[in-house]
């Protein structure tokens, strides 16, 4: 009894989120830039994002969001931490299936279209196994190239108490909280006597900014004792 009213107490809770949860996602500072100028990572709305390049993504996770999930990003390698989370019918239930993250790798280039993808279960067994084993690919759009994802060596506490207070830390093997390997997005590779030089200061004024991104988030996850030893260290190099 308490489990099945604490599925039903999930699924009020998520649909209440699902409906602040935007289907669009942009992953860079500033206004918009063209199409030719970006890249974009769509998945169907059974996965969910646990992190991009070891940073949380507000808004690409939640139950019974409808429709996909697209991330606008500038042309670089995303590490992608995606898992599988779906809402089976059991008669007069209903249970929720999750499965611990697997790592999706993109290398986006400008103008490209990439869909993380799985094979879909035909029915609950099937579902179950999927959430036990979650494995899927990257698909390029436009070629048609499909790259599989990786064991993120990452998974989802387990018990009654990180289910009832919603915890969705992820731990390594040995049981620690993960942090996440933060890796800063990559520009295509291109040779500087194919590219003009306003375009090449152009590209290193986009990484620059990049970079800032990702310090300021390094910055904001960083605990005070991590903030304190930073400081020091810049001190040391004046």
């Amino acid at each position: 009894m308490l489990q099945r009213n604490f599925r039903a107490a999930l699924l009020v809770v998520a649909a209440l989120c699902a409906a602040c949860t935007t289907s669009r996602i942009r992953l860079y500072e500033g206004p918009g830039r063209p199409v030719a100028q970006t890249a974009t990572i769509s998945m169907p709305e059974q996965l969910e994002v646990a992190g991009v390049n070891g940073v949380e993504i507000e808004g690409a996770s939640g139950l019974l969001t409808k429709g996909d999930r697209t991330l606008e990003v500038v042309p670089g390698r995303y590490e992608l931490l995606a898992y599988y989370r779906e809402v089976w019918e059991r008669g007069d239930e209903h249970d929720v299936l999750r499965s611990d993250p697997a790592l999706f790798v993109v290398d986006a280039g400008a103008g490209g279209r990439y869909r993380l993808e799985y094979s879909r279960p035909a029915s609950y067994a099937d579902a179950q196994r999927l959430a036990g084993s979650f494995e899927g690919w990257v698909e390029d759009l436009r070629s048609g190239e499909r790259t599989a994802s990786r064991d993120s060596d990452l998974r989802f506490r387990t018990g009654l108490i990180p289910a009832l207070t919603f915890d969705e830390t992820l731990v390594g093997d040995a049981g620690d909280a993960a942090g996440g390997q933060r890796v800063a997005p990559l520009l295509p590779a291109a040779s500087a006597a194919d590219e003009p030089e306003s375009a090449a200061n152009e590209r290193a004024h986009d990484s620059s900014r990049e970079w800032l991104t990702l310090m300021k988030g390094w910055w904001n996850e960083a605990s005070p004792a991590e903030r304190r030893e930073f400081l020091l260290w810049v001190g040391e190099r004046r």
